[in-house]
């Protein structure tokens, strides 16, 4: 084992090669929300995919084998949005915790431009046919999810992961609308969109009833993308990776940047970095 400070040249090459989060064991959830407050949480020019009905996402779920770090747990919350042809996920904001978060949080942040955060405490709980999935942070649990499994919330819901086996797995496309971005003294520079093709390899889906509660904190406002309608959740086992990231726009006005940047940083930075006066002590 090479054990001295510098990465050998011929290695570098292998840094997130094939970057895979395989072994996912949780659940991915689908709610509609309220169409104005959708578009005021969506930085622009992202509109909601459906306007007049958007629906949003969360998933829970415990990456028992990922590629380049040791297991991790790892929760999300977004909308599904749209910018001229693409149709993704937008994420308000994404939590990880366990031995292999520091390098989950850090490698999608910085080479993917996901909206990443430590918290202290990601659950997913399930004793037969009754399940709980929360994320806490802050001593807040900003997803609280109670699940039963058997049926949809909404009756005719269905997805194509159903049936779904070890042996004839369903792969299912995906993806994720991100920014990034350059930090410099003279502020934020560089800002586009990229589209994140995200597939996914189902081995197992169980229609779940869910009960969803989003609760905000100082630094986390999840609280504010409202629930109007809980349309059913899966609970799942599935590999998830990456295939590629295009960049689909770029930011030339400086008036839209800069209402983008106040939308994207609170998933991102906490409110310390706004701040003077910032201390706790326990």
């Amino acid at each position: 084992m090479y054990t001295g400070y510098r990465i050998p040249e011929e290695e570098l090459s292998n840094f997130m090669k094939d970057g895979a989060m395989n072994d996912q064991y949780g659940i991915q959830l689908f709610f509609n929300t309220d169409p104005e407050r959708a578009r005021e949480l969506l930085p622009p020019p992202l509109e909601p995919a459906d306007p007049s009905n958007p629906m949003c996402y969360i998933y829970v779920v415990n990456i028992r084998q990922p590629t380049f770090s040791p297991w991790y747990m790892e929760g999300g919350l977004g909308i599904i949005a749209r910018l001229g042809d693409y149709e993704g996920v937008y994420f308000l904001g994404l939590m990880l915790s366990g031995p292999g978060a520091l390098m989950g949080v850090f490698s999608g942040r910085e080479s993917s431009g996901l909206a990443k955060k430590l918290c202290e405490r990601i659950l997913v709980e399930r004793t037969g046919d009754v399940g709980r999935c929360l994320i806490r942070r802050d001593g807040v649990d900003l997803v609280d999810v109670k699940l039963k499994m058997g049926s949809y919330n909404q009756k005719g819901f269905g997805t194509p992961q159903e049936g779904s086996t070890r042996e004839k797995p369903t792969t299912i496309g995906g993806g994720c609308l991100n920014h990034k971005y350059e930090f410099g003294w003279g502020g934020i520079s560089n800002l586009r969109v990229n589209y994140y093709d995200s597939p996914t390899r189902v081995y197992s889906w169980e229609p779940a009833e869910a009960e969803v509660t989003l609760t905000s904190s100082f630094n986390d406002r999840w609280g504010e993308l409202p629930v109007t309608n809980v349309i059913g959740a899966g609970w799942m086992v599935s590999d998830n990776w990456v295939v590629d990231q295009k960049k689909i726009y770029e930011y030339t006005d400086e008036q839209e940047m800069t209402q983008a940047m106040s939308l994207l940083l609170p998933g991102r930075y906490d409110r310390c970095t706004f701040l003077k006066d910032h201390q706790t002590y326990e």
